[in-house]
């Protein structure tokens, strides 16, 4: 179920010509039957979710000290070490193993899709601008973009500046991420609540200023008309992640939109 409106509206002001318009699209979906028995845990049935649901861990911060890891349900991937992501044992038996995952956030396909923008014309002048966005998403970074030293070949050893300073050590015990290790860590590798990040934007899709030169200008040198632009596509983008493109394939190591500028003529003769 959802809602699809998109709306347009044009005034005329004097010599000035003012056109808006924008458009909206809300989609949710959910499974009422995928001929599956239930889970075990009754939060991990996929009946009464979304097609897209992401389950994993919930994760409860990074572990301090081997005291807190003594005092912690055993973790089922590898031995942990201060530093590392800790998990909550949803169901209470002791251990965080496949059976405490549970859905998390929204999928990582938007739910929420709009945009909006305006034109102006006024004599020979015109400016056009529209925003484009999405809302309702999540998706994770955990990769190794994230995780360095991980990566299986050179073209995924990149690794993100915002890991610089803000890596857990004895020293830094509320970091924004794990220890650093040499080896792949399972345990952090896990899809868990502490990768997921909020991937909604707003996005300054296109930007236009032009100017027509007058009529009797263009008659004198033999032309139609004569008309001086300048253009621009991805010009801004407000978002919550600041460290990656939020609609590069998943938000992590791919690509990020290009940020174009154009300049030019347009002439009719």
């Amino acid at each position: 179920h959802g809602v699809d409106a998109s709306l347009e509206y044009y005034q005329q002001i004097g010599q000035v010509q003012l056109t808006m318009r924008g458009n909206f699209t809300y989609a949710h979906n959910t499974i009422v039957d995928n001929d599956e028995p239930a889970w075990r845990e009754p939060y991990m049935n996929r009946v009464g979710q979304s097609n897209w649901q992401k389950f994993g861990l919930v994760a409860a911060g990074l572990f301090a000290s081997q005291e807190e890891i003594d005092g912690w349900p055993t973790q089922s991937w590898g031995v942990v070490q201060p530093g590392d992501i800790k998990y909550l044992d949803l169901n209470g038996d002791g251990k965080v193993d496949e059976y405490d995952v549970k859905p998390l956030g929204y999928p990582d396909i938007p739910e929420i899709t709009y945009g909006f923008g305006a034109s102006v014309k006024w004599k020979g002048f015109d400016f056009s601008v529209f925003f484009q966005g999405v809302g309702n998403v999540n998706f994770f970074a955990n990769n190794t973009y994230t995780q360095p030293f991980s990566a299986t070949n050179i073209s995924m050893a990149n690794v993100f500046t915002d890991l610089v300073g803000n890596y857990w050590t004895p020293e830094n015990l509320n970091a924004k991420y794990p220890r650093l290790t040499t080896s792949v860590n399972e345990n952090n590798k896990q899809v868990s609540s502490f990768w997921m990040v909020d991937g909604s934007y707003i996005r300054l899709k296109n930007a236009e200023i032009g100017y027509t030169l007058p009529e009797r200008w263009c008659r004198k040198i033999g032309i139609q008309k004569v008309r001086v632009f300048v253009n621009g596509t991805n010009l801004l983008c407000f978002d919550k992640l600041k460290i990656v493109d939020p609609e590069a394939d998943g938000g992590t190591g791919n690509y990020p939109q290009q940020r174009t500028i154009n300049g030019g003529f347009q002439i009719n003769f």
